[in-house]
């Protein structure tokens, strides 16, 4: 707690950061509602008017920013003993710990998502007349699905001002001449970021500040690991003069996501963003809320570094096989629990039953692949671990005998799952809360001029072709007693970040509460976007089939596409393209006694 005073009527939750202008602390006001992160002015800076100013100014400088990708200002408070900056609590880790964590580059996907997403929340504070001066990866915040948000107005200005604040790793030219900024000048440090995120360096190596200022002013960069096909948009975007750098941060994002799908195919930022969120899930958050209680935000790790069970948006996942089937209308959550649905009607067919469980999802921009821990301190029974899957399709008109249709209209599920206890002793009741959602076209032509029709799925117009696909094998193909299972792999040597693409598991039955279940058909994505959540419960069996260790915990074996079926007959999953991405939570069985 800030010396001296607190904001009235908040209750500090933990400190996310301290420094020489004040303190930055997670919050929430006695009467609930959303945490905020509350920034305290340094009380040896109160009665410094300079000091006042200037954090009085961060204020209104968030004030005029409003934006998505953006940490929004609530209100800002003022008073004889203290100041407060009261801002959105953002669930995520800065960019610089991931990078700085990982130790090396990101995929080009990655990093050109985290650019894109600094673009627009710069195009949003370029409309308002705000120049921030000082965007690098410690003001950048990935979120735990893998989007980002733009933090920390510290030292922005409007247009036109400027000296020569910043941090010199990433200013422009004109920053280090003391002359104006502009929004060229955001841009260049943008560039700078996404060189070290694709090269995992900075851009430029010097001995001195003064080698420093001089490459920055002088020289371009080394671009010999920053893929060929991108150089242009680098070398525009670290242009000497701000008049030969793009001055406007959503033109600039335009020509990123032109590159990009150029590059790297329509599908780029979906891809982008789930590789970002399975590394960002190796790094803890900014936002302890293990220690909120039942705060509906993403997860985060406690101030002590222990753990807690925090409840989070993203705690999902699945268990038992899954199997979807397009026919004629949706499934209900209960036919998916018994496994008694037909592939004359329902998106899935025998999905939890014979053929295992299925998570069916929304969202044409794709889930993201996640996964984190909350370890309890000690040795002891306790803790969280989450984690998610991802599985779709590059060609999917392969699969739907659709030649035109095109990756981002793919179909795909969306495994996410939270295990409690993370640490269990046999005999332990272990529940495994799971969220299935997923996309599953239906009732749609696509045309070779790009564009979709649709008649909805039971129209006789439609030219889509009945079609399935699962996700590893069923139970009774592995031989388990009842319809739905978890597999566990052993780890080490099995990497969390590469789903295990064999059957050899120890695979257990479970039993089933649904929670919630909707299967809705939305006209506008031509497809069911399906949604719902359900509990999983068993209760850990002996040393004699479950060893102590740690276990990767999955929602099916293999953890891939599999049983891909098109008008009836098998088709090769690698015909369609099929993807499967993600990061598993892990188990940690304990000795007994």
């Amino acid at each position: 707690m800030p010396q001296g005073w607190s904001l009235p009527g908040y209750i500090e939750v933990a400190e996310l950061g301290a420094g020489a202008q004040g303190q930055v602390v997670l919050a929430r006001h006695e009467s609930g509602g959303i945490p905020v992160a509350i920034k305290y002015l340094a009380p040896a800076l109160l009665e410094d008017v300079t000091a006042r100013n200037s954090f009085r100014s961060e204020a209104e400088i968030l004030r005029r920013v409003t934006n998505p990708h953006v940490a929004r200002l609530l209100y800002y408070v003022e008073w004889t003993t203290g100041a407060a900056i009261i801002m959105e609590a953002v669930p995520g880790r800065s960019l610089r710990r991931v990078l700085d964590e990982r130790k090396k580059a990101l995929a080009p996907e990655a990093a050109l998502a985290v650019l894109k997403g600094s673009l627009l929340g710069m195009a949003g504070a370029h409309n308002a007349g705000v120049i921030h001066r000082d965007y690098k990866p410690a003001n950048v915040l990935v979120q735990d699905d893998g989007q980002s948000k733009l933090v920390d107005f510290g030292i922005a200005v409007l247009a036109g001002q400027g000296d020569k604040s910043g941090t010199p790793a990433y200013m422009a030219p004109e920053q280090w001449r003391g002359q104006p900024a502009t929004p060229a000048t955001d841009l260049y440090a943008a560039t700078c970021v996404f060189i070290e995120c694709v090269t995992g360096r900075k851009p430029f190596q010097a001995a001195n500040i003064s080698e420093l200022r001089t490459a920055h002013i002088e020289t371009m960069p080394s671009l010999d690991l920053v893929p060929e096909e991108l150089h242009a948009l680098v070398r525009r975007g670290m242009a000497k003069n701000p008049s030969e750098r793009l001055w406007d941060a959503g033109e600039f994002a335009a020509q990123l996501e032109e590159v990009a799908v150029r590059t790297y195919g329509p599908d780029w930022e979906r891809r982008g963003v789930i590789a970002l969120g399975a590394v960002a899930a190796l790094v803890g958050t900014a936002v302890p809320l293990s220690m909120l209680g039942g705060a509906l935000l993403a997860p985060g790790i406690s101030a002590t570094g222990g753990g807690g069970t925090g409840v989070g948006a993203l705690a999902t996942g699945a268990t038992g096989q899954a199997s979807a089937v397009h026919a004629q209308g949706a499934a209900t959550a209960d036919v998916a629990a018994k496994g008694v649905g037909s592939s004359s009607k329902g998106v899935l067919a025998k999905v939890g039953g014979g053929k295992g469980a299925a998570g069916i999802g929304t969202g044409a921009a794709g889930a993201v692949a996640i996964g984190w821990l909350f370890w309890p301190t000690g040795p002891n029974v306790g803790g969280e671990s989450r984690g998610a899957i991802h599985a779709s399709f590059a060609q999917p008109g392969v699969l739907l005998s659709q030649p035109f249709m095109p990756a981002s209209d793919t179909p795909y599920m969306d495994l996410r799952m939270t295990v409690t206890p993370a640490r269990a002793k046999p005999g332990t009741t272990l529940q495994v809360t799971t969220h299935f959602k997923a996309r599953t076209p239906s009732g749609a032509n696509y045309l070779a001029d790009g564009n979709r029709q649709c008649f909805g799925p039971n129209s006789d117009h439609s030219t889509t072709k009945p079609y399935e696909y699962s996700l590893g094998l069923s139970a009774t193909q592995l031989g388990i007693k009842g319809p739905i299972y978890l597999a566990l792999y052993k780890t080490p040597p099995a990497d969390p970040d590469k789903l295990p693409q064999d059957a050899d598991a120890t695979a257990l039955p479970v039993k089933v509460e649904t929670v919630r279940e909707s299967q809705p058909f939305d006209q506008s994505e031509c497809a069911y976007l399906s949604d719902w959540v359900k509990k999983r419960v068993l209760v850990l069996p002996g040393p004699d089939l479950l060893p102590p260790g740690k276990y990767m915990v999955a929602p099916a074996a293999p953890v891939k596409i599999t049983n891909t079926v098109r008008d009836g007959k098998p088709i090769a999953p690698e015909a369609a393209g099929a993807v499967t991405e993600g990061r598993l939570p892990v188990l940690e069985v304990l000795e007994d006694g």
